[in-house]
């Protein structure tokens, strides 16, 4: 059904493995790549850091920074423990074929920009976890990224607005420089399906997991703000040095896939805005489940041709773009507290304001959110074998 039937040519060159079955759902090679590979988008990666040595990323990771202590330039990949998270990502982005795999991301002239947010699947206990992500975010933006992708994710039910305020804000720091911030639904769909930040916070493009017979990925996190879905299943993960895994899922691979797309939606519109990105992405969707939106899989699998090009698929002004409605309603409301006027805060000095009670309760409220943040689960990649 994503199928888009095509006259034009395969372009020569690069070939993807035939696992890699979202290049004919998507039709890659006939109607997105004539389009654009990518080129002149930077993709910025908040992971475990990606192995730039592997033949298969040659020549397309910038150097990067490191967030969490480890004194690295992104350039390694720290993820011990499941042999390379962070590269996997960057090669489903911007794989040019060879190595070991011969795999190819879907936007092989986009370039990575890795930023190190965390050791193996967990953050340093010593460490600031929103510190790590909201400076590699700040990092990204300033180095002129045109979307973030974060593969990463926490529980974040206890936290106001399902998002640490600092990280919150870091968002809109991102926005107001237009750029797409995308990030992984989560993997605990069929067991405690809780709310998991950053996905959950607002601004950000939360991707669902679909298989490939169209169907929602089972363990893909159910939840309200989940906007697009990608395919989180069905080929192999390339990890550091170049280790290959057969059996991995999750929706790690889809947020970014999506990331990809969205490289490809920019570099072939370089004037349109992050905002009219996503709008589009989630109009020109291809709705899996009724009622649309659902909470498996937002608006539906992506189809990147079609959001790539305008003229032949326009979108709507007014078509529905919750992902920035939701932000956009709670910056309106935090503006409207703090323009309220200086006098109907102040109260009689006989006593403690109300106010401070509500600030104390909040306070508390936010430490508590901001300790179950730190009890991250980074990992969104399954990986039982390798070859």
């Amino acid at each position: 059904m994503l199928l888009v039937t095509t006259a034009s040519p395969a372009l020569a060159g690069l070939q993807p493995r035939k696992d890699e079955w979202w290049f004919s759902a998507w039709d890659v090679q006939h109607s997105v790549w004539p389009l654009s590979k990518g080129a002149g988008a930077t993709v910025a990666l908040l992971d475990t850091g990606v192995d730039a040595r592997i033949p298969e990323l040659s020549g397309n990771v910038l150097k990067g920074t490191d967030t969490a202590g480890a004194n690295t330039d992104g350039r390694k990949d720290l993820d011990t423990k499941l042999d390379g998270h962070g590269t996997s990502m960057a090669v489903m982005i911007a794989g040019r074929g060879g190595g070991n795999s011969g795999y190819v991301g879907i936007a092989p002239e986009a370039k990575i920009l890795p930023v190190s947010v965390m050791v193996d699947d967990v953050w340093r206990s010593d460490m600031d976890v929103t510190d790590a992500v909201t400076n590699g975010i700040r990092f990204a933006v300033d180095k002129g990224a045109k979307v973030v992708n974060m593969s990463i994710g926490a529980g974040s039910v206890s936290i106001p607005h399902q998002c640490p305020k600092k990280l919150l804000d870091t968002i809109a720091y991102a926005i107001e420089h237009d750029v797409v911030v995308v990030a992984s639904a989560g993997n605990n769909g069929s067991t405690i399906n809780s709310p998991e930040a950053p996905g959950s916070c607002p601004g950000v493009v939360a991707v669902g997991g679909i298989n490939s017979d169209l169907r929602p990925w089972e363990k893909t996190q159910r939840q309200p703000y989940v906007a697009v879905a990608a395919p989180a299943s069905g080929s192999v993960f390339v990890g550091r040095n170049d280790k290959v895994f057969t059996g991995a899922e999750g929706t790690s691979a889809s947020a970014a896939l999506v990331s990809g797309a969205v490289a490809l939606v920019r570099a072939h519109n370089p004037s349109m805005s992050g905002r009219t990105v996503v709008q589009r992405l989630l109009a020109t969707a291809l709705p899996i489940n009724k009622p649309v939106p659902d909470k498996a899989t937002g608006y539906g699998a992506i189809r990147i041709a079609r959001a790539m090009d305008p003229a032949k698929y326009p979108v709507p002004a007014d078509a529905p773009n919750p992902v920035y409605d939701r932000f956009d309603q709670l910056q309106g409301a935090a503006h409207k507290v703090n323009a309220a006027p200086a006098n109907e805060a102040r109260k009689s000095a006989s006593g403690p304001s109300p106010v401070i009670y509500v600030a104390v309760v909040g306070l508390a409220v936010v430490l508590l959110g901001g300790l179950g943040f730190l009890w991250l689960r980074g990992r969104r990649l399954r990986r039982p074998s390798t070859l």
